[in-house]
């Protein structure tokens, strides 16, 4: 064994432990998780901008105006328009290239849908997984950080542009180790940073929120994106031209009736095999898609179980489930509440 190296990894691993542990008083306390289950895709043309807007839910136009954000909440839907992939499409330095994360399961699936839309368009589609990689960074009350894209450290940095709630996205590079990171975007040790735990991470963090994200809480092609939240959630456009599931989600929205979302749900035991949501008579009303530390994210029938009627059960036990507060506060009336399949 090498000593000296060995010295060398145990200074490096106490000085990240010290950006970690270092929890003073009055400086602002976050949490830098990266996220293994995304990934970063490339793409790259003259007709970027034309072949994004016929694919996804949102308007990709927003990201080219000066004034516009850094990146976008967006779906991709079938044709009949339930949702095949979730996605953050981030705009870059040139006006040809976007950056799309996904979820890493799904990830040869989604460049592969990408491209049968490709048609004779010159448009390069890549995986980026080996050059870049996202983290999130939160502090579990507003979520956002104020910081500012390193051109140093080539790190790119975004609010969630889901909800405040959830955090800043960084892309950094994928060689740009922990330390690194840390230390380029807090040169002056000036916030406290706590690793994740079981406690205290990004996917605890969704699910307190009732956010879904992903091929396991949004399998494809099971629901619509309006059941995902995705007008609340800036992840669909109304007013945009024509795109593929278009139609379906307009009539929804304008004259349909929305019976089921996703809403977080609170556990008082450990779920089992059977995700079920029902009432205590053995109604279904919907199924828990994802949970952790006692919290998860259901899909829910609105009406019976925000009337605070019925008594929640999963799995034998009984469940709680919430109204998220960043819903609006005036939600579509009764006759928009139930959906028909």
């Amino acid at each position: 064994m090498n000593i000296c190296k060995n010295f060398k990894f145990l200074r490096l691993t106490r000085c990240c432990m010290r950006n970690f542990a270092d929890t003073r008083p009055g400086k602002p306390t976050s949490t830098l998780e990266k996220l293994a289950h995304r990934e970063l895709t490339r793409v790259h043309g003259a007709e970027v901008l034309p072949f994004l807007q016929g694919l996804v839910t949102n308007d990709v136009s927003h990201l080219q105006r000066p004034d516009g954000p850094s990146s976008i909440y967006a779906m991709f839907l079938n044709k009949g328009g339930r949702v095949l992939y979730d996605t953050i499409v981030y705009r870059t330095d040139s006006p040809d290239t976007y950056l799309l994360e996904c979820d890493r399961q799904v990830s040869e699936e989604f460049r592969r849908h990408l491209r049968t839309f490709r048609v004779r368009k010159k448009i390069d589609i890549d995986s980026i997984d080996d050059e870049y990689a996202p983290w999130v960074l939160f502090n579990g009350h507003n979520g956002g950080e104020k910081l500012q894209n390193n051109k140093e450290l080539e790190v790119f940095i975004s609010s969630d542009p889901r909800l405040a709630a959830l955090g800043t996205r960084i892309l950094a590079p994928t060689d740009l180790g922990l330390q690194q990171l840390v230390s380029g975007l807090w040169r002056n040790n000036e916030r406290n940073l706590t690793p994740p735990s079981s406690e205290r991470n990004y996917k605890l963090l969704r699910y307190k929120q009732g956010v879904g994200e992903g091929s396991e809480e949004l399998p494809p092609g099971k629901c619509f994106p309006l059941e995902a939240n995705a007008d609340f959630l800036n992840g669909v456009s109304f007013n945009k031209g024509c795109y593929v599931g278009q139609e379906l989600t307009a009539r929804i929205h304008h004259s349909g009736v929305i019976r089921k979302r996703y809403m977080p749900i609170r556990l008082t035991a450990p779920l089992g095999a059977n995700q079920t949501v029902q009432s205590v008579a053995g109604a279904n009303l919907g199924r828990v898609f994802g949970h952790a530390h006692n919290h998860g994210v259901a899909l829910l029938r609105i009406e019976q179980v925000l009337t605070g009627a019925q008594e929640l059960v999963v799995d034998g036990e009984r469940c709680f489930a919430e109204r998220p507060d960043w819903w609006p506060s005036d939600l579509p009336n009764k006759r928009r509440q139930a959906f028909t399949d």
